[in-house]
């Protein structure tokens, strides 16, 4: 570190100091945000973690919202920020090298799909925001690689219009400063600062974040935006013909005969200095004059491999020059959404090895040329066949199935396994069925014998009797007990879940074809790939058109063997209830014939079928019901997202539905509760029926300080409220509610021990009633809080005990704001008073008022933190 650091010269935007005499420096370089941690990873002698984690998420996050770029450094780190924020070091050239190939391809969630606790709290509320289909614009473990070649992964990431955003969910065991220690946590800051670097915002939510659900939703829709309409879809993965050259001369004919006969994308497995530039060069020459608007790529990981290829092209095919981009596969992993993705005809991909990266496997699978080719001089890599595997994929946009129909993916043939079990019972929350009522009803033992039957008796013998497949379970007793009864019939199956101490030998057996069937739960059902599966059986009903694309998505992938899969759907009785998810629905195809393609609705009876070579004759064409949940209801709103829509707390809006006002356009039984959905024909009507203006978070603001001066005190309970919230409340708007209650009541307590009338006669507060805490609270959070909340100026978690305020509307709040809130509310409550006859005695007010307003350090009760921001107004008290 510099003796005279850089940051000493600047005035920071804003301190937080924290209780283990730590603190973060806020400083704003005209668009960026510079962030210094100074001994924020220490503690106390008893080894006590006392920093509230809430407070570094929501804070940073607020910046990351309002400025472009936001970056963060250990104090003992200055210099290298100064370096990182000023040199060259941070300006990447069009070019940046891979320095080494630590690539970190370890199994994540790109392989296991389960979710963790907070990840699945994150997808609840994102889901509640946006709908449920929204989780498919979700990309879960996104790469980056930094320039030393390292790979780090991304919980979530949003593609949009306007750029990329990125969630970290952040347990405190794993990420908290004070437990991880300093290594882990400058770790931590490089990596949030590499996403920076990329372009990528990154918000970052605790587990407390989550599990305040009010509060998330409202950060999530300010950080997202108001809907989808800019997000961008992840597409599917389509197959493209490939052929490997390895150990084999490779020839100008070999290219331009197989691509000829279909063949759009090579790799090449040659040593060095076999000359696979040079027929490059030759094919580059040939394949431009034979195209339209020719334009290529030339890939390579380093300068010295830039520099070589274009002096090749300069030098070999000058009058291309301007017609070939060449690049490091680093810049494009940054750069290439900035591309179309037919912006090339013909990419070279050269030490293709290095693809295996997550991070530059994107970029291959991304673009769309009409021939794609991998050049490499190492098989020494046990990861060959995946190599391979990735250059014999790319993602699409079409539907799936736009891209059944032009064979892009492998064509479904479906079955429907009918059965008598009765499931009109069973509980809906809203989004899916209730797991544990589906437990009782599914985990019956002639419905898996059924399935068993079937799979023994069309896929036991002949041509299939080899094939594998995965059978989608409720949990992880029906995977156990599926597998066992598919063994019991001579098909060997093992449970492969989350819980089962061997699922990686369970998963090495499997790809060994040492096992036949996988009996899972959601553990597979995203990222996991085995081209050659080839049967999938969906045992367990499910509204989430989502998840049901997730899960049959993973046999769709075609090869040069296989054209297609056999998706099994196992159907229920439902009587009047909502249908789950089928292929049928899926595809809106009425009519069912056993084993037919699922894209087909026009066969015949008695004309022949025919499936992988063999021929059946049609005997029976069934109409079925289409008309499933995710189809018929996905565009309402549930009565959280109408809240948000009306800027009104969600019990405002039952308030509506009991008194009649609203009418739901859907209602669904759950337990001895409802629940309500609304078109959004209906919501617009209610927004004219009710006259309820346009609000949002730009609207915030005037809305509170309208709200404020309406001054409509029926009783005095508004003023000492906000004046003890905005008294205890940290830097980011939240406040313990104890706290909050504590110094309310006091303030009762005072007038009484004055000798002065409380409130109006109607006001419960009398002595005993104020020793009554939970009374108090039950009071406090009824009237005056529920007034604040309607507006959604503040939320409630009981569970964590906390009070925040809008984080919107508490970023918006200037120093003046606070002090004209806090100067009004006293005003208020003196002429109240006077207004009651009962003269409020000034040395209250006057004491109410000390650490209220007057104080220059809000001294947090909680052994949290210690605060000096925007609530420091004047400084001439401690």
């Amino acid at each position: 570190m510099v003796e005279s650091s850089f940051f000493n010269h600047l005035m920071p935007k804003e301190t937080v100091w924290y209780s283990n005499g730590g603190k973060s420096d806020f400083y704003v370089l005209n668009n960026k945000v510079v962030i210094i941690d100074s001994g924020i990873c220490r503690t106390n002698s008893k080894n006590l973690i006392d920093i509230n984690y809430s407070l570094l998420t929501d804070k940073q996050n607020s910046y990351m919202k309002e400025f472009s770029e936001v970056y963060r450094f250990l104090k003992e780190d200055e210099e290298s920020a100064r370096d990182f924020l000023f040199s060259d070091k941070n300006k990447h050239s069009e070019n940046p090298e891979i320095k080494n190939e630590r690539q970190k391809t370890a199994a994540s969630r790109e392989d296991f799909a389960e979710s963790s606790p907070l990840e699945f709290y994150f997808e609840e509320e994102f889901s509640k925001v946006y709908g449920e289909s929204s989780l498919s614009f979700l990309n879960k473990e996104y790469s980056i690689t930094d320039e030393n070649g390292d790979t780090f992964f991304l919980d979530y990431l949003v593609h949009t219009d306007d750029g990329d955003i990125a969630v970290e969910e952040n347990g405190i065991n794993y990420h908290h400063p004070q437990i991880i220690g300093t290594e882990k946590y400058r770790k931590q800051l490089a990596k949030q600062n590499e996403c920076t670097k990329w372009g990528i915002k990154l918000y970052r939510f605790s587990t407390e974040d989550c599990k305040f659900e009010e509060k998330i939703q409202d950060d999530i829709k300010r950080f997202f935006g108001s809907d989808t309409k800019k997000f961008n879809q992840s597409g599917i993965i389509a197959s493209r013909a490939i052929k490997l050259y390895e150990h084999q001369k490779l020839t100008l004919e070999d290219i331009q005969k197989s691509r000829k006969n279909g063949v759009s994308t090579f790799l090449v497995v040659l040593p060095t200095a076999a000359g696979k530039s040079k027929i490059i060069e030759e094919d580059l020459k040939h394949f431009s004059k034979q195209t339209k608007d020719f334009k290529a790529l030339i890939l390579a990981p380093n300068k010295d491999i830039i520099e070589d290829w274009k002096k090749r092209i300069s030098k070999n095919l000058p009058a291309l020059t301007q017609k070939i981009d060449i690049k490091t596969y680093s810049f494009l992993a940054r750069n290439y959404r900035k591309f179309s993705a037919n912006e090339y005809s013909y990419i070279v991909a050269d030490e293709a090895h290095h693809a295996v990266a997550p991070t530059y496997k994107r970029v291959i699978q991304y673009f769309l040329p009409d021939f794609l080719i991998g050049l490499t001089a190492t098989d020494q890599r046990p990861d060959k066949k995946k190599l391979e595997s990735i250059f014999g994929a790319y993602k699409t946009q079409l539907s799936l199935s736009e891209a059944m129909r032009r064979g892009i993916v492998a064509q479904a043939n479906v079955y429907r396994i009918e059965t008598n079990v009765d499931l009109s019972k069973i509980r809906f929350n809203g989004k899916d069925y209730v797991n544990a009522d589906l437990e009782k009803s599914i985990r019956v033992t002639s419905r898996n014998k059924l399935i068993a039957e079937i799979l023994k008796k069309y896929f036991s013998s002949g041509k299939f009797q080899n094939e594998q497949g995965l059978i989608f379970c409720v949990n992880t007793n029906h995977s156990k007990e599926m597998a066992k009864i598919l063994n019991s019939y001579g098909i060997s199956a093992a449970s492969y879940t989350s819980r089962d101490l061997d699922a990686e030998k369970t998963m090495k057996d499997f790809s060994d074809e040492k096992i036949r069937f996988l009996c899972t739960c959601n553990m597979i059902s995203e990222g996991w790939d085995y081209p050659s599966l080839k049967i999938i059986v969906m045992a367990r009903p499910t509204l989430s058109k989502v998840m049901y694309l997730q899960q049959i998505g993973r046999g769709l992938r075609k090869t040069s063997t296989k054209e297609n899969v056999f998706i099994i759907d196992v159907v229920d009785e439902y009587g009047a209830m909502v249908q789950p998810c089928t292929m049928h629905s899926i595809f809106a195809n009425p009519y069912y014939v056993p084993f037919g393609l699922i894209t087909k609705n026009d066969y015949k009876q008695g004309e022949m079928l025919t499936v992988d070579g063999l021929s059946e004759r049609i005997e029976r064409i069934v109409k079925v019901d289409i008309d499933d949940f995710s189809e018929k209801y996905k565009d309402f709103l549930s009565i959280e997202q109408l809240a948000r829509e009306f800027f009104v707390s969600t019990g405002t809006i039952t308030f509506w539905i009991k008194a009649k006002k609203i009418i739901p356009d859907a209602v669904f039984p759950f337990g001895t509760k409802k629940i309500f959905m609304f078109s959004p024909q209906n919501m617009e009507n209610i927004r004219k029926k009710l006259n309820i203006p346009e609000h949002n978070e730009k609207t915030l603001h005037k809305d509170f300080f309208d709200f404020l001066d309406q001054r409509d005190y029926t009783l005095s309970y508004k003023m000492p409220f906000l004046l003890s919230l905005l008294k205890n409340a940290n830097s980011i708007g939240e406040a313990k509610i104890d706290y909050v209650l504590k110094d309310y009541i006091q303030f009762y307590k005072d007038r009484l021990n004055l000798n002065l009338p409380v409130d109006k006669k109607s006001c419960p507060y009398t002595s005993e009633f104020l020793k009554n805490e939970k009374l108090c609270k039950e009071n406090m959070i009824t009237n005056p809080f529920e007034k604040f909340e309607r507006k959604r100026f503040m939320f409630i978690s009981k569970d964590l005990g906390i009070i925040a305020i809008n984080s919107a509307l508490w970023d918006s709040f200037s120093k003046n704001d606070i002090l004209k809130i806090k100067t009004q509310l006293l005003e208020d409550l003196r002429n109240y008073y006077k207004n009651l006859g009962n003269i409020i005695e000034e040395n209250q007010l006057v004491n109410f008022a000390k650490g209220y307003i007057y104080a220059t350090k809000v001294v947090q009760k909680e052994p949290e933190l210690l605060v000096a921001d925007s609530t420091n107004l004047n400084s001439g008290e401690n």
